[in-house]
């Protein structure tokens, strides 16, 4: 099978998803933003495609030009029915694409935060297996309303629209494919004036600590979506 990752930042990679695809066997195309890549003509050849994360909003196209080539793209993999899942800002940009409004959260969720499953989510299969409640690392300032023809699935106390799924494409505002203390690490550390003006001078010694209490919580749960990941885009 056939997976394309599209980075808006370098930094921001498919983390864990990545190598537990990989080591399912797929073939794996990386388009780098950052690094002056370029979106293929057409999505139909790939049985999966990550939209990842970044620093940037979703409304900056001015500053960052290729977020309107991949504003279209999505709307291209939408249409065909290419099966997709968007990861933060990623997330973001699926929700625009569907014509809803990415917004300001009244607060920035940075760290590690538990989300719930809706209903909704509870009988989504691709969570079968997931607590209702669970632990996953967020970092993000915007939100999204949940598009018309989609489901919310799941939420958190800050932030009401943690996830949601529409025909063949999912859309999570956290990472649950965050890979350990090393890549929270680097994310601070680019990230650290922002990380010291939410969380103070201690921020990133705080959020490490929480890294190391929250990824043995979260692996297990993570390999669980995947394995539910694998068996959606196989069937």
């Amino acid at each position: 099978m056939e997976v394309l990752a599209v980075k808006n930042i370098s930094i921001e990679g498919p983390g864990t998803l990545g190598k537990f695809l990989k080591g399912k066997g797929c073939n794996f195309t990386v388009v780098d933003f950052e690094k002056g890549g370029k979106l293929p003509p057409s999505p139909e050849k790939f049985s999966l495609i990550l939209f990842l994360g970044g620093p940037m909003n979703v409304y900056e196209e001015d500053k960052y030009p290729f977020l309107k080539d991949e504003l279209a793209f999505i709307e291209k993999c939408v249409k065909s029915g290419t099966k997709i899942i968007g990861l933060c800002l990623g997330a973001q940009m699926f929700a625009r694409a569907l014509g809803t409004r990415v917004k300001k959260n009244h607060k920035k969720e940075i760290g590690w935060l538990d989300i719930s499953l809706t209903k909704e989510g509870v009988k989504e299969p691709l969570f079968k297996g997931l607590p209702e409640k669970f632990l996953v690392f967020q970092w993000h300032g915007d939100t999204f309303d949940i598009p018309d023809g989609a489901t919310r699935l799941a939420g958190s106390d800050d932030c009401a629209n943690q996830a949601f799924i529409y025909k063949n494409a999912l859309g999570l505002q956290y990472h649950m494919e965050i890979d350990g203390e090393n890549e929270v690490r680097e994310w601070s550390e680019l990230y650290l004036e922002e990380l010291t003006r939410e969380r103070g001078a201690k921020g990133m010694e705080q959020i490490l600590a929480e890294t190391r209490r929250g990824m043995p919580v979260l692996r297990p749960l993570a390999d669980k979506f995947y394995e539910n990941v694998y068996s959606w885009i196989s069937a």
